[in-house]
Parts: C-alpha cells; sequence; structure tokens
C-alpha cells in the first residue's frame, strides 16, 4: 500500500472536517496560495523548511493530530537549498553522484595521460640513446695547438667502442679512456682525424687542426 505523503495526509485532514482552505487561511492567517502548495507537496513553492514545520504543527493543533510523524518524513524525504527552498533528497543525491562519478572519470584520464606521457617519454628516451653516436671527447691536442712531430692525443669515449686514430686502432683502458702518440712527418697545419665507433655501428668523428713545428 502507498504510504501518503505529507500533503496528502493534511488535505485529507481538512476535508475530514469539512473546512474549506479559504476558511482555514483565515483562521490560520497562512496565504491560500501555501496551503495549496503544501497541500500538493509543491514544497519549493513554500518559504524555508522553518515555515513549513510551523504549517505542519498549525494543522496539527487546529485538527488535533500528532504533528512528528510528518515532521519525520519532512525531514527524510527533503532538504533544504541553498537558496533556502526545500526539495526532495532524491533530486540532490543524484548531482553528487555525477559529480563524484564525473571527478574519479577526470582522476582516471589524467592517470591514463600521465602513464602514457611516461611510456612515450621512456620510449624516446631509449630510442634516443640506442641511435644516438658514443661519447667521444678529446683532451689533448687542443684546436690549433703548436706541437712537435710526435703528437700525444688523449681522451675518453665509452668502454666497448672501437677507437681509430687517423684510421689506426687505439686500445682503450677499461674506463674507456685512451692515450696514443701518432707522428706527423711535415710541418705546417695537420688534421687529425679521431673516430669511436660502437657496437650498432653508429660513430662519432672528431678532428682537430694542429699546427707542427719541428
Amino acid at each position: 500500500m502507498r504510504t501518503k505523503t505529507i500533503g496528502e495526509a493534511l488535505k485529507e485532514e481538512r476535508v475530514s472536517h469539512r473546512l474549506r482552505i479559504e476558511d482555514l487561511s483565515k483562521k490560520t492567517r497562512i496565504r491560500i496560495n501555501y496551503l495549496e502548495a503544501l497541500e500538493e507537496n509543491q514544497f519549493s513553492e513554500l518559504p524555508s523548511i522553518t515555515f513549513v514545520k510551523g504549517y505542519i504543527k498549525t494543522y496539527a493543533k487546529i485538527f488535533g493530530f500528532d504533528y512528528k510523524p510528518l515532521i519525520a518524513m519532512l525531514r527524510r524525504d527533503y532538504k533544504e537549498s541553498a537558496k533556502g527552498r526545500l526539495v526532495p533528497r532524491e533530486f540532490i543525491k543524484p548531482i553528487f553522484k555525477r559529480r563524484s562519478s564525473r571527478t574519479s572519470i577526470t582522476l582516471v584520464v589524467v592517470i591514463l595521460i600521465s602513464i602514457f606521457s611516461s611510456l612515450v617519454g621512456y620510449i624516446g628516451f631509449q630510442w634516443h640513446n640506442l641511435n644516438k653516436p658514443p661519447e667521444l671527447t678529446i683532451s689533448k691536442p687542443g684546436e690549433q695547438d703548436m706541437v712537435s712531430s710526435k703528437v700525444l692525443i688523449e681522451g675518453k669515449t665509452v668502454p666497448d667502442a672501437i677507437l681509430l686514430v687517423n684510421e689506426q686502432p687505439v686500445a682503450l683502458q677499461p674506463s674507456g679512456e685512451f692515450k696514443t702518440e701518432i707522428l706527423i712527418p711535415n710541418e705546417g697545419i695537420a688534421i687529425i682525424t679521431i673516430e669511436a665507433k660502437d657496437r650498432r655501428g653508429k660513430s662519432n668523428i672528431v678532428q682537430r687542426s694542429v699546427n707542427v713545428q719541428f
């Protein structure tokens, strides 16, 4: 059996006492449109919950019934909005659910984007490492240094590289450092070519121009 609404219960009490709503308005000094809204459960048309409770208590006083069950129903089924009007709780709860759902969806999207960005960054970093040539640093000689016929070549590369100085192989230390001497038979400007090549075939070439004087 369907439970009576607050408005139906109040209207039933008034009708059972054969009192017209116009007469009830005069007796209680409550506006007719407020009484009509109350009996039709149109609480959004009424003032705040404090006034609605007062109207219910007025009905109870005039018609002699216990108002507490109706007040309990009011608190259970309705909530005061930000504007001070009563609205059914069923219209408020879904709002929070939708907001919660949207918040959850937004959080999932942010997490997925973060994971995707990290994955792309990692792949890009690995791709860069796989495709870049081996590091090669030359500490001696400097560019356009004045040198004798025997030129000292010093520097560092990756430990597993193959190092060539003027196309001649040079041994590396376990750290990747190297040191060797080459002979330049003629005076004047000479170009020294140092090449480091890794196992993937990637190479890094550094050239030094030196001024040879005997």
